[in-house]
């Protein structure tokens, strides 16, 4: 075997042996969210049913545990909608592309993204701009007259 042909299957082989040593606890720590099992539920309160008008769309915000997130993030906003008195729906804040903050227009009874014009319809389907996904929906549940939702129900990071 030549030199040069030992030199270059030498550094193909500690190339190889470097990029996987970098490579898999990457790998790893990214999907690592993906397979973990959440522990439990994480119900909190968002009110009692009354506040929430039958026909109407409402911001509400939801308290939020110290260990969830930052000290400057102690309350986080959802959407409640009420089509029906015996139906509530409530959406997260955060747009499905980029996680930018929706607003909720009462005139056309619609959502709008500011970040990159991301229109979704009152039911929360997508209807225009880059998003591919509908609003994310909060599972949820009525306790003793409260609507409670539980945190941990949408993916990480929303």
């Amino acid at each position: 075997m030549k030199r040069r042909t030992l030199m270059k299957v030498a550094l193909g082989a500690i190339g190889t042996t470097t990029g996987a040593i970098v490579a898999i606890p990457s790998i790893l720590s990214a999907f690592t969210p993906v397979f973990k099992k959440r522990d439990h539920v994480l119900w909190r309160s968002l009110g009692p049913l009354e506040n929430f008008k039958v026909g109407s769309t409402s911001k509400a915000n939801v308290e939020v545990e110290d260990e969830e997130w930052s000290q400057t993030l102690r309350k986080k906003g959802v959407y409640v909608w009420r089509p029906k008195e015996d139906e509530v729906v409530v959406f997260s804040r955060s747009c499905t592309d980029l996680g930018c903050p929706i607003n909720y227009d009462p005139g056309s009874g619609w959502f709008f993204c500011p970040c990159h014009g991301g229109i979704f319809d009152q039911e929360g389907e997508r209807r225009a701009g880059p998003p591919k996904r509908a609003l994310y929906r909060y599972e949820k549940r009525i306790r003793n007259g409260e609507l409670e939702i539980d945190l941990r129900s949408l993916p990480p990071m929303t």
